[in-house]
């Protein structure tokens, strides 16, 4: 078995690699995995290096050859989800599949620099892609968005790459805002409706607002009324966790495996920067070309995110929190996905581990 491993960070996204590295590091052990490649994307900066070298290869077993790709990257404090952050992602993880095809790897890895996996992640993803001659090509294990909210995995459609968890009949809306929602609705019915610029501008504003309200009740609820396909793991798949193993409609490169077939159909030519890169992947390379994929929420990742500024989206680039899964211990819901967010420390060998300050605690120590 040919495994090659990859990892992707710019000079601004080392913060988590100590912990991601030793966290790898414990997945070979575990697996009895002793050979293999591991490539790590990053840019051409000297801090970066320094970490692919110290917080990941030194943490490899013997017989792993490290393979490191130094890009031209310019990455100045680019927006999360923006065109021009996910272009750079894709270039990274373009360099990343290019490199394993040449070295004729049989499974691809990819572990994105913010998210640490538990121990069994890669013994489990192995199993997976062995279930039923192969059955399944991609095999992701979930863990909590960036946002520190829904985990990864569930349904979607090529129009609709994440369905919607709740869609506008299904929320507590204000009755002028229903009304005007069902007279769109008529328009858009009558033949050669051509809207202007302006009814396309409100459709967007009355789409945050329907997406931004409180369900009637819960997805049991909504299920019984209407079962549909829900786009995030707790909708689609409410109340399991420990044990599962589901069919997902995309995945992101988080904590994901790739059989040598899915490996072969990855790329990102096409890709202009709107919406996700592994979306655009999944839906344009992998389902059309018959790839199943599918999420196990038996081995969940923690992922390491950037805080948000109260009332705000806006990042604080500094300050971090550990977003910890588990699954619930005991109770009528034991098993269930369960999240909480605790201080990030960055844990470096041969040093005592410190909490990342956040910017009120800098103004306090100056």
């Amino acid at each position: 078995m040919r495994l090659c491993i990859a990892t992707y960070a710019t000079e601004r996204y080392d913060y988590a690699l100590p912990n991601v590295g030793r966290r790898i590091a414990s997945c070979l052990y575990h697996s009895n995995i002793t050979e293999g490649d591991f490539i790590f994307v990053g840019d051409n900066s000297e801090k970066i290096k320094e970490s692919a070298l110290l917080y990941i290869r030194e943490l490899l077993p013997e017989n792993f050859k490290f393979h490191f790709l130094a890009l031209n990257l310019q990455d100045c404090k680019l927006a999360n989800y923006k065109e021009d952050a996910q272009l750079l992602i894709a270039q990274m993880q373009t360099s990343a599949f290019t490199l394993a095809r040449k070295l004729n790897a049989e499974y691809f890895w990819s572990i994105e620099s913010d998210v640490l996996v538990p121990t069994n992640a890669l013994s489990v993803s192995l199993d997976i892609l062995k279930f039923d001659n192969g059955y399944y090509d991609v095999a992701m294990c979930s863990y909590p968005s960036q946002g520190g909210g829904a985990f990864l995995g569930g349904r979607g459609d090529c129009n609709h790459h994440i369905a919607e968890d709740f869609i506008d009949e299904e929320k507590e809306l204000e009755d002028d805002i229903t009304k005007e929602l069902e007279e769109r609705k008529k328009q858009i019915e009558k033949e050669n409706f051509e809207p202007p610029q302006e009814w396309i501008n409100r459709g967007r504003e009355l789409h945050d607002i329907v997406k931004k309200s409180p369900p009637k009740g819960n997805v049991f609820e909504a299920n019984a009324k209407r079962w549909r396909k829900r786009g995030w793991m707790e909708y689609a798949y409410p109340a399991i966790g420990k044990g599962s193993i589901v069919p997902t409609d995309w995945v992101g490169l988080g904590c994901t495996l790739l059989s040598k077939k899915a490996l072969a159909l990855a790329h990102f030519d096409g890709y202009e920067g709107k919406g996700t890169q592994d979306l655009f992947l999944g839906w344009t390379y992998w389902k059309p070309n018959g790839i199943n994929m599918c999420v196990t929420t038996h081995v969940i990742c923690d992922h390491i995110i950037r805080k948000r500024k109260e009332d705000s989206e806006e990042q604080l680039w500094e300050d971090f929190t550990h977003v910890l899964a588990y699954h619930e211990q005991e109770g009528e819901c034991e098993g269930h996905l369960r999240q909480r967010h605790v201080p990030f420390y960055r844990h470096v060998a041969g040093e005592k581990p410190k909490q990342e300050n956040s910017s009120k605690d800098k103004k306090a120590n100056k």
